[in-house]
């Protein structure tokens, strides 16, 4: 995957956590829109979902990302009021809102198949829900519709048919839909899995700056990691049911809390490595400075990005292999390198013929330091902790 964020630039931090305590505790804060507290589900016997805990910002585009599987659908369910939780509770504005049904929320969810009506052209489908509540009279539901079509850039399309529509126009069709309502959050499922790669990309830029032009709330579920990098403020990363981490496309990337984030999130060389002192670490027999201290135990896992990985010539002191692959990938080459105990993957804009010995080298802070987790390499699990807890996300003075 492309580095979105350019050089590391890292230093020693404590890195924003799925389990850290939040510095608000568990009181209601004034720019909390959404909050989602120790939310567990099954179904059957399937825990899908695992003490859930989050919150959203006002004004924010937030991301779940994760594989299938992880229960990231599921929780927007939960948000929209399609599924209750089993145990936990969501409050939207300080209140709770699990007994509040679906209609009655101030939230709209776009799904990946647009469920557009085939009998109905443009206005009439964005005009629905409006034509149901049988509040508004006919140049107020003319004003509003007209007004969402010119959100989502289809001014004058207003007499088309479905048919008569490309899939952008389709989905931009059902956003307006939602939007037409007026919600102060929208939900939107998968929303781009239906169109081709460049239609995606440009629809990826639409969304963020739709979402900044309206000023409300997206809530935006994806397994692509390139959508939630490039479109998010806040991402919380999945896996089975967990929250894996929260934090700003920054923070995932370049600062993992385990060795599931450092691989879903971009290609990455996971390494066991050893703390010997505070900013010390050994890797393959050999000790290098890194910026992170001892994170309370010796053994760690090292995450070092491909990009970050230099060629030179082999020294007694270097991790050094042989090239195995050299594949040209347009704006790098990609190269395995096959050592005594690893394969290393490196981007690098100079090519290495296979065949060829090099050492491996790599500056302090393109060294990342995580603790041991279940998702090691060697799977060396950790109990985790079962308290509800908001965790830890960026501060409001960081944006």
């Amino acid at each position: 995957m492309k580095n979105y964020f350019g050089k590391n630039k890292r230093k020693s931090v404590d890195v924003p956590s799925a389990t850290s305590p939040n510095r608000l505790g568990n009181q209601t804060g004034p720019s909390h829109i959404i909050e989602v507290i120790g939310v567990n589900k099954y179904f059957g016997e399937a825990h899908v979902l695992k003490d859930i805990t989050f919150y959203i910002r006002n004004n924010e585009f937030i991301t779940l990302l994760g594989p299938s599987g992880c229960g990231k659908s599921t929780t927007l369910r939960i948000l929209a009021g399609f599924e209750q939780p089993d145990s936990g509770d969501v409050f939207f504005e300080g209140k709770t809102i699990l007994n509040t049904p679906p209609h009655q929320r101030k939230l709209n969810t776009v799904f990946q198949r647009y469920a557009l009506f085939p009998h109905l052209n443009v206005y009439d489908n964005v005009a629905f829900g409006l034509s149901i509540q049988r509040k508004l009279s006919r140049a107020e539901i003319r004003t509003r519709v007209e007004q969402a079509l010119r959100q989502v850039n289809l001014e004058g399309y207003g007499k088309r048919w479905v048919d008569q529509l490309s899939g952008g126009q389709m989905q931009r069709v059902a956003i307006a839909r939602a939007l037409v309502l007026k919600p102060q959050i929208l939900l939107l499922d998968e929303p781009l899995g239906a169109l081709d790669l460049k239609m995606r990309k440009e629809m990826q830029i639409e969304l963020k700056n739709m979402q900044r032009s309206l000023g409300i709330t997206f809530v935006y579920v994806t397994h692509d990691q390139e959508e939630a990098l490039t479109m998010s403020d806040t991402i919380i990363v999945m896996k089975e049911g967990v929250i894996q981490q929260i934090g700003r496309p920054t923070d995932i990337y370049n600062e993992p809390e385990n060795a599931f984030v450092a691989d879903f999130i971009g290609e990455s060389n996971i390494l066991p490595g050893r703390m010997t002192r505070d900013f010390e670490v050994e890797i393959a027999g050999h000790s290098f400075v890194c910026v992170d201290p001892r994170p309370g135990s010796d053994d760690v896992d090292v995450v070092i990005r491909p990009e970050d990985v230099r060629l030179e010539a082999p020294t007694e002191n270097s991790i050094s292999g042989v090239v195995s692959s050299v594949v040209f990938k347009g704006v790098h080459y990609e190269m395995l390198i096959e050592t005594d105990q690893h394969e290393w993957l490196v981007q690098s804009t100079e090519k290495a013929n296979e065949g060829s010995h090099v050492g491996l080298a790599f500056d302090p802070d393109e060294i990342h330091i995580m603790k041991k987790s279940e998702h090691s390499p060697d799977r060396q699990p950790t109990v985790p902790d079962g308290d509800a807890k908001f965790p830890e996300q960026s501060p409001e003075d960081d944006w």
